[in-house]
Formats: C-alpha cells, structure tokens, sequence
C-alpha cells in the first residue's frame, strides 16, 4: 500500500498516461492501425521506467539513510541497475518509435547507437565508472560520459524528425506540426535533464510524446482507410458497369432480334411478347449501372428467366430450362445469377457437339450459407484453364470479385470436358443477415 501511495503521489500524471494509451489501444484493437505493436511494446517500456523510477522515490524516502555507508551493500547494486534501465530505455522508446517510420531497409544498423549505450551502461554496472557513479552515501555523480544517454536519444529523435517528414510526404499528409512538437518537447527535456535544470520529468514528457505520435498513426490509419474505401467504391462501379455492359452482347442482340423479326410474320402475339422480354432485359442491364446494394434472389430469378426466354427464341427445343427454388429469401450482387446462366448457355449447350441440353438452375438453404446451383451437361471444359479464359466467358471474373467485396460470398466452378458444367454461388448467412438488416 505504501508503494502504491507513492506511485498515485509522484508519477500519477505518468500511470494516467500510460493508462491512456492502453485504453487507446483497447478502443482500436479491431482495427488494429498501423503501429499498434510497436506502440504496444513502447507501453511496456513506459510502465517499466514509471515503476523504475517508483521504486527510486520509494527507496530514496522510506528506506534510505544518508549517514550509512552503503558500500557492499546491495542497495548500491540496486541503484546502480536502476539507473542503467532509465537510461537505456528512453532512448530505445524512440528507436522503436523510428522503427514505424524509417525507409532503411536494414533497420539493424539503426540500432547500432543503442547498442553502443547498452554496452557502455554494462561496462559502467560492473566495471570503470564512465557514464555515471555512486559514492557511499548514494549520491549521484557523472561520469565522462554522463551524456552518452542524451546524445543516442538525440540521434534517435532528429532521425524520427526526418523520417516521419518523409513519411508524412510519402502519405500526402500536409499536418506535420505534431511530429515537430514531439520532438521538440523531447529534445527540450533532454537538455533540461542534462543541465539538471529540472528532474525525473522525462517518463510523463515521453508519454505524452507517445500518445500524441499514435493519435497521428490512427489519424493516418482512418486517413487511408478512407481512401482505399473510396477505391474499392469506385472500382465496384466500375465492375458493375462492365458486367452490365458486357451483357449487352451485339451477337445476342442480333440474334434476338433476327428472332424477333421472324416472328413477326409467323406469330405476332408472340413477337409482342418477345419484344416486351427485349425490352426488360436491356432495361435490366441499364438499371444495373445505377444499383447501390444488393438485390433479391426473386429479381435476379426473373432476370434470369427473361434472357432465357429470349434464348429460347433461337434454341427452341434443343435449350431446355429447369428451376428448382427451395429458397428465396435471401439478397445477393445484381447481375450476379445471369451472367452463369448465360455461360451455361452460350459455352456450355451451344458449344456442346448436339447443340442441346439442359440448363438446370436450383437454390437451397445450408446452415451457413444461401446456395445456388447451376448445371448444364454442354461441352464442359478444364478448370485449370479457367484464369486464361478470354472475355467471351461472361463475368466470371467479375461475379466473382462482386461477390465477395459486397457479401463475402463466393463463386466454384466445376466441369469436366464433355460431361458439364456446374457452377455453385454461396452467400454467407451471416453477411446476408448484416447487409439485410435481419
């Protein structure tokens, strides 16, 4: 309890902030931005140097006697080996802080300079007194090389200067006055602790450094997260336009409406018909350009009937169509069912030897997942050729990027040459209850 009064009374200020940052990293522990790790580490290294310098208050207050000779006595061990901590750790805090940063590929070299501190604090614990020394009564003195300490935090904090510039410049971030402040306060307290103008302030100085460098690295996270939510955004337009635009195929218009010109002198009612289906077909493709979110399985089912519809004015017969709705009750990318279906005609029917078949389309529900079916017995061809399939293969590519940057669904693709092909669609449950709000 006693230790504990005393920590509240001399470094409250340095356990608030540090308490702060934890909190900090708890509130962003699912986004997890850059530099979480490091600045983890950098906690650590902060609580060790406040409970350090606890211990020392503590010491220097309840225990120590200034009429005892300490030689031999393990409070001078103590002491000692307290002091080298707090020197070696302040300047590291900054390394790892310059580790986020830095364009040095080989980024052991940076810490050649604290190597050089640890090595001298070792040398100064157990042999000649070059940095710092103790006389009997435990009163602090310098050594020759009292500034060693400084001087590497020094190297350390100017390295962080110029680096974090070119950091900030490589982000397109034009607010780099906080990485100036940081550095300046800290380079002010390393000279105020030098001159021994003022004492033990540099714990809560560095935590406050920390916690103003990683409200940057989050405001840097979200910065870059907007963007490339921005860029996902545009590029999905984009797909959308491209597979809505793809489906507007000259061939098949052509070979609709060469149907349809048929028709007109053989059956009339029939004609109207197709025209009608002709015409919600292309308006279909054309809303799609402008759709935001997902759509019912109800619709893509309708769209999907409509193009066979047309389909079947130039197959008759030789195209025959099953459906098997077990489940409808469930959203998913537009254009998303279409598009294989059309494959399975135009790849899988028609590029069969007879030039028939049947196209069969079915959705079922799993416990994971919204699954549709679609299989033809056409010509069937080698998945392992599926990445070189040219762009006559409609949107496979692209349903199958929609899918998973709008539901997390997913799109396989079986076949074996000659037999068939069948082409599965999940959409994952949970991803399904979230973007429908059940």
């Amino acid at each position: 309890m006693e230790l504990m009064s005393h920590l509240i009374s001399y470094n409250f200020v340095s356990a608030a902030m540090i308490l702060g940052i934890v909190i900090m990293l708890i509130e962003n522990r699912k986004e997890r931005p850059y530099g979480t790790e490091h600045i983890a580490i950098i906690v650590v290294m902060l609580s060790i140097i406040v409970v350090n310098t606890e211990l020392k208050e503590w010491f220097f207050n309840s225990v120590y006697d200034p009429d005892m000779d300490y030689r031999g006595d393990a409070a001078t061990g103590f002491v000692y080996f307290r002091s080298c901590i707090e020197h070696i750790l302040f300047p590291m805090i900054a390394y790892v802080e310059l580790l986020l940063i830095t364009p040095v590929k080989k980024k052991y070299i940076l810490f050649i300079p604290e190597l050089v501190l640890i090595i001298c604090e070792i040398l100064n614990l157990f042999g000649p007194k070059i940095i710092f020394s103790y006389n009997r009564h435990l009163d602090f003195s310098d050594g020759p090389l009292f500034l060693m300490p400084y001087f590497v935090g020094m190297i350390y904090l100017l390295l962080l200067l110029r680096y974090s510039i070119v950091f900030l410049k490589e982000k397109k971030m034009s607010k780099g006055i906080a990485v100036v402040f940081i550095v300046f306060l800290t380079i002010l307290e390393c000279y105020l602790e030098a001159a021994y103008i003022v004492v033990d302030l540099m714990d809560e100085i560095v935590a406050l450094d920390v916690i103003i460098y990683y409200f940057y690295l989050v405001a840097i996270y979200h910065s870059e997260t907007k963007i490339k939510l921005r860029t996902s955004e545009l590029e999905l337009e984009r797909s959308r336009r491209v597979v809505a635009l793809s489906q507007i195929q000259p061939h098949f218009m052509y070979n609709s409406l060469t149907s349809i010109i048929y028709l007109c002198d053989k059956d009339t009612q029939k004609a109207k018909n197709a025209l009608i289906d002709f015409s919600k077909y292309l308006r279909k493709n054309v809303d799609s350009l402008s759709q935001k979110g997902l759509v019912s399985i109800k619709d893509e089912l309708q769209h999907t009937k409509v193009y066979l519809s047309l389909e079947k004015l130039r197959f008759d017969e030789d195209l025959n169509v099953e459906f098997d709705i077990k489940d409808d009750m469930f959203t998913l990318p537009v254009l998303t069912l279409q598009p294989m279906v059309e494959n399975a005609v135009k790849h899988g029917i028609n590029g069969s030897e007879s030039g028939c078949g049947t196209v069969r389309v079915t959705t079922e529900e799993t416990d994971m997942y919204h699954r549709i079916t679609i299989t033809d017995d056409g010509a069937g061809f080698d998945t392992e050729a599926l990445e070189e399939l040219d762009d006559s293969h409609v949107g496979i590519a692209n349903v199958r990027k929609r899918l998973m940057d709008e539901c997390g669904g997913e799109l396989i693709i079986n076949s074996v040459p000659d037999k068939g092909t069948e082409c599965i669609i999940l959409i994952p449950k949970e991803n399904h209850d979230e973007n429908t709000g059940d």
